[in-house]
């Protein structure tokens, strides 16, 4: 049994699909969790739902491809909750186009969310999260994608930015390493329920499905069920890794 009694998790992009899935995954397990997305409603929902389980939620309210903004973040886990034991960085979008269709705004805008504000949310964190006080390792872990370990047609901003996730956490994984800190990440493949899923050209949800082995999409809670397990004492021992989950399928079709 996973337990995550008096820890504080801060999970990004929490309002909806796998971050919602993670926060809530994360709240069930014990952890007092801080619940951020640029949109205030799906963020107080989230935390309401976390509350009705009978755990302790509060939201923060921004978008992580601002320094400011991640500091003000980690500062409400602080402020609520005392500290920071969980760092979930899940906080994505995409614009997706052709290379020599693609504009500068599509490009910076995914980069900037993804592996920017990833950035920016470890620096932001480490005052809290590399003390090596607390008796227990921290924990964070990185949602990146396997389109960031084989790529995807029309997606290179995306799977550049993920791609870029993966080598932040084997880097950061080696620099904290001696701080008790676990610096982990999951690559999902196709996850349906998400907005991602929804934007999907039609037919191409339908198209992978049928390729994928195990017969199935993923479902966000998929996905968290992992998570929870890297961010528990379970995992003490894990660092530096990517934990690919796509039911078999190793290769996005191209569209």
């Amino acid at each position: 049994m996973i337990d995550l009694d008096g820890r504080v998790a801060i999970v990004t992009g929490a309002g909806n699909g796998i971050g919602r899935a993670i926060a809530l995954r994360l709240a069930a397990h014990g952890a007092a969790v801080v619940v951020n997305d640029i949109d205030h409603v799906r963020a107080e929902t989230v935390a309401a739902e976390i509350a009705e389980i009978g755990a302790a939620a509060a939201t923060a309210i921004g978008s992580v491809d601002v320094a400011t903004a991640t500091d003000a973040i980690v500062a409400t886990a602080e402020t609520a909750f005392g500290g920071l034991d969980i760092l979930v960085n899940n906080a994505g979008l995409t614009r997706d186009a052709v290379i020599h269709r693609m504009t500068d705004p599509q490009w910076s805008s995914v980069v900037d969310v993804v592996l920017r504000g990833s950035f920016f949310m470890c620096r932001s964190a480490a005052r809290l999260l590399r003390p090596t006080t607390a008796g227990h390792n921290r924990k964070i872990v990185n949602v990146a994608s396997i389109a960031g370990i084989y790529g995807a047609a029309a997606t290179v901003n995306y799977s550049a930015a993920k791609a870029g996730v993966i080598g932040l956490t084997k880097s950061l994984a080696r620099e904290w390493a001696p701080a008790q800190v676990n610096v982990n990440a999951v690559a999902p493949g196709l996850v349906t329920n998400t907005r991602l899923a929804e934007a999907m050209p039609e037919g191409l949800l339908d198209r992978m499905v049928a390729l994928t082995p195990i017969g199935r999409g993923g479902l966000p809670e998929d996905v968290a069920a992992v998570v929870a397990f890297l961010a528990s004492s379970d995992a003490d021992y894990i660092t530096g890794q990517v934990i690919e989950l796509h039911g078999g399928l190793e290769l996005i079709p191209s569209t």
